[in-house]
């Protein structure tokens, strides 16, 4: 007979401690875990009581007392009695396990317990685990000071910023018998399998008592496969929770979310696997291509397990070292690991991202000096070992390859812009898109040092996307040399929307509203995001300069802005020489900067072409996946290189035999994917010197060419300096030029690629706004702020409709006629837009109906919510079944 007495009558009990600002209760799922685990191989049970205080900052959690400096108020007159009494209540009790306050309450549970003064008496106490305790002034006058023989565990976490590590090990002064264990976590009791053994191998030395000899798994490590786990059947608890999980991350990542399991009724089969896509963001470091995140649910996630996590993608072991994808997979991991017992993948989404955009990614990169292309020496082998197979072909072959690569280009492109909305060709191509707002991203390219930089503050207004104390205004920072622009500057332009997609265009615009204003030829502007990117110089695909990051900057936009130094005044590299001493002539530009993104692809698909010729055509349409771009448009790219293929070389069936392709197929290939990818208008910088009347009309004539279709003459420097101008003086002195080029050159090149404008209403006679939309059209970040107004009037354009009195008011949103536009994705449905205005709060419950017309006066018809958005259906109203607020009034 033991000290508690015979163990099969009493059960075995631990007291857990939770920490301030929580529950017994938050605690006890948080370290399901370890709970099951001692269960399972001690008969060990917690008991979790709740703090006796309130929380003052919240009232649903407790603490365990009130303090204020080094006072602990109702420690002693009311926890301890407290502790005690739940102490005599439960027999079995053998030790404590306490978190941040509650390890503190612990340590000063252990000094009271072996105090020969105080009349605390813990009754079978054998050990206590302190997880992130901390050192502090004693609140309880009288205790000895001398060491504590309770056998201790001391826990706490290398990354730990609420109390850092040297807090925690400072308790361990105290103690006799301290062992200690350091996490490479924060603040939190760490669940990882090897943690757990920890626990539980204390216990069992200071309990003495025998380990059950069930094999528990060695590692819970995310990406582990555990196949037994997903081939059991949940409980219904576990089921609910897992189904109730997919329907909200569905609703938070309607476009990123791709479901595997099928649904069945309102449930989806078990096992649950799903992909949700991580978003590339400006911030951080990024691998090259899309990063997928592959979840499974086991049977028994979320109760006792994290779900099962893997990472997609087709980086090369370049983009994304071993290395890398290990610490990824570790810090999604981890933060699941806190939250055990709990849906856990909104966090490993989040901590994902995390990963990426706090440069996490570059701490653990394998690129050095001596090492430029970051190979690993394994890498280098694996790459020897695996080089290309395709046969070479010539330098004339290839270059003829490239143009042939371009008209196909020029031919998909027509194809995509002409078809008809209402004819089944069209609805099949765009019904394999993913529809929703677009968030319209136009590139900035070319040469060091061509006008880029000025280019995007003209067009932004000095839009500040840095710390940059000593300039007034903000903007792109600018110099004559390479690389002035270390890392992308974004930020929202005005852009005159393309002839025909307003139902205003050729009437008169009396008492229609815009949103965003209009110019001086009374065109609605739209805002649509320009990225000025790093400098490009030749041999930026082999890593030179700053050319892979310039490259992998370009797949978030929609189309290109060649900025092209029409003087012909600098080199490849963009420093200032004479024509005899190198200056390069445009058309070289244009050349050299496709050869650029030619040979980017060209390299990311080669590298992996054993693995291609294997698995076929499937395999090499995934490796133009990760560029940003829907597979109907990659779809149109292949049909058209295998119909000229069959047309022109009599090659029937070319995909079908990749390994009687020669370098000059897949450069063709490449070719077309880009010029159909990357749609590409050119600023003709720089006109104003004289230098630059030889070339101009040179370009001109010769496009398209080298992937570009229309060219702008203009410039950028004299149209910055009218923005500058007039947003630092209301009334400056005349001789900048008004921004009337850098605006038809956004207009250029956002009609190469058209999105769908939509105008919804509450009326379809009045054409109202809807209410919903205000703070729309009164807040939103693309919304442009004073100076930028101040210049568009000065240009004899017009202010946004709801600016008033040098703010933007509610007061006149009634009066407004179609004063909201929508940018949507082509191939959008109405139903996608329904979705799109509910997440915004703009629209609430179910859809009911839609009206919609595509002319001013036009009798408005019923549309089905599947029926594709286009100029035909653009002004709609949308019916519901729950009013939101403003419906109420």
């Amino acid at each position: 007979m033991s000290e508690h007495g015979d163990s099969a009558q009493v059960p075995r009990k631990l007291l857990l401690l939770h920490g301030s600002r929580q529950v017994g209760e938050i605690l006890l799922g948080r370290i399901e875990k370890l709970r099951k685990k001692l269960r399972k191989m001690y008969n060990l049970e917690f008991v979790a009581p709740d703090g006796p205080f309130l929380h003052p900052e919240d009232k649903g959690m407790r603490q365990w007392w009130n303090r204020e400096g080094n006072d602990y108020f109702g420690l002693r007159e009311k926890t301890l009695e407290f502790i005690q009494s739940i102490w005599n209540k439960n027999d079995g009790l053998e030790g404590i396990v306490g978190f941040s306050q509650g390890a503190r309450l612990a340590h000063l549970l252990v000094q009271c317990h072996e105090s020969t003064v105080q009349p605390l008496r813990l009754k079978g106490l054998r050990y206590v685990i302190m997880c992130s305790g901390y050192e502090a002034p004693p609140p309880i006058s009288g205790l000895e000071e001398r060491k504590l023989c309770t056998p201790s565990l001391h826990v706490w976490g290398a990354k730990d910023k609420l109390i850092p590590p040297e807090q925690s090990r400072a308790v361990m002064k105290d103690y006799q018998n301290a062992v200690h264990h350091e996490h490479d976590g924060g603040h939190h009791v760490p669940m990882k399998a090897f943690d757990v053994q920890i626990y539980t191998e204390f216990i069992a030395n200071y309990a003495k008592v025998e380990e059950n000899p069930h094999k528990w798994p060695s590692s819970l490590h995310a990406d582990d496969p555990v196949l037994h786990a997903l081939s059991e059947t949940p409980s219904e608890e576990a089921m609910m929770a897992q189904q109730d999980e997919v329907e909200a991350l569905s609703a938070m990542f309607p476009d990123e979310l791709k479901m595997y399991s099928k649904k069945v009724g309102v449930v989806y089969e078990f096992p649950i696997v799903y992909r949700i896509d991580l978003i590339k963001t400006t911030e951080g470091m990024w691998p090259p291509h899309p990063i997928s995140l592959e979840v499974s649910y086991p049977h028994d996630y979320p109760e006792s397990v994290i779900a099962q996590i893997k990472l997609i993608h087709e980086n090369n072991m370049m983009e994304f070292t071993s290395k890398q994808i290990q610490a990824c997979h570790q810090a999604i991991s981890d933060a699941a690991e806190t939250e055990i017992g709990m849906p856990t993948v909104l966090t490993c989404v989040y901590a994902a991202r995390e990963f990426f955009e706090s440069g996490s990614m570059a701490t653990v990169t394998d690129i050095t000096q001596e090492d430029p292309h970051g190979l690993a020496d394994a890498d280098k082998e694996y790459e020897k070992k695996h080089a290309s197979v395709i046969r070479p072909a010539s330098k004339e072959r290839i270059q003829l390859c490239i143009l042939q690569g371009l008209q196909i280009a020029q031919l998909v492109c027509k194809k995509l812009h002409t078809i008809e909305a209402n004819t089944t060709a069209y609805k099949m191509v765009l019904n394999q898109c993913h529809g929703g707002i677009w968030k319209y991203t136009c590139g900035l390219v070319g040469k060091p040092s061509a006008g880029k930089s000025t280019f995007f503050n003209a067009a932004t207004a000095f839009a500040r996307q840095r710390n940059d104390a000593g300039s007034a205004i903000g903007g792109a920072t600018m110099a004559p040399h390479p690389f002035t622009t270390i890392d992308p500057n974004v930020g929202f332009c005005l852009v005159p929307a393309p002839e025909g997609s307003c139902p205003e265009d050729g009437i008169s615009i009396e008492n229609i509203g815009c949103s965003h204003g209009r110019d001086h030829l009374g065109r609605r502007l739209i805002p649509v995001i320009l990225k000025d990117v790093a400098g490009l110089v030749p041999g930026a695909y082999q890593g030179r300069g700053r050319g892979n990051k310039f490259l992998n900057d370009l797949t978030e936009a929609d189309v290109l802005i060649h900025v092209v130094d029409a003087s012909g005044t600098a080199d490849t590299e963009g420093h200032v020489v004479g024509k005899e001493d190198g200056a390069s002539h445009p058309l070289e530009d244009l050349a050299w900067i496709l050869n650029e993104m030619v040979e980017w692809v060209f390299n990311n698909v080669v590298y992996k072409w054993n693995r291609i010729q294997r698995r076929g055509r499937d395999k090499l349409f995934d490796m133009f996946s990760g560029y940003g771009q829907s597979r109907s448009t990659t779809q149109e790219v292949f049909f058209g290189v295998q119909k000229y293929m069959e047309d022109v070389e009599q090659k029937e069936g070319a995909l079908e035999k990749l390994e009687e392709w020669d370098e000059g197929d897949l450069y063709r290939l490449v070719s077309a994917f880009l010029g159909t990818r990357f749609p590409m208008a050119l600023a003709l910088n720089k006109k104003d010197l004289p230098s630059s009347v030889d070339f101009l009309d040179k370009v001109k004539e010769s496009l398209p060419i080298h992937g570009a279709h229309v060219g702008v003459p203009l410039s950028a420097r004299a149209e910055m300096n009218y923005m500058k101008s007039h947003m630092i003086q209301e009334n400056p002195s005349s001789g900048a030029s008004i921004p009337e080029g850098v605006w038809e050159c956004l207009k250029s090149a956002v009609a190469l690629r058209e999105p769908i404008l939509v105008f919804p209403v509450s009326d379809m006679i009045s054409y109202a706004p809807l209410p919903g939309m205000i703070k729309f059209a009164t807040g939103d970040a693309s919304l442009p702020n004073s100076g930028m107004i101040r210049c568009l009037v000065a240009a004899a354009g017009s202010a946004p409709s709801l600016w008033q009195n040098g703010c933007y008011t509610a007061s006149l949103s009634d009066k407004m006629k179609l004063r909201d536009a929508v940018m949507m994705k082509i191939g959008s449905t109405v139903e996608d837009l329904f979705h799109s205005l509910k997440r915004m709060g703009v629209l609430g419950g179910e859809f009911v109906r839609a009206e919609g017309a595509g002319e001013i006066g036009e009798k408005p018809r019923l549309i089905p919510k599947l029926e594709i958005l286009n100029r035909s259906n653009r002004i709609l109203k949308i019916m519901t079944n729950k009013r939101q607020e403003w419906q109420r009034k």
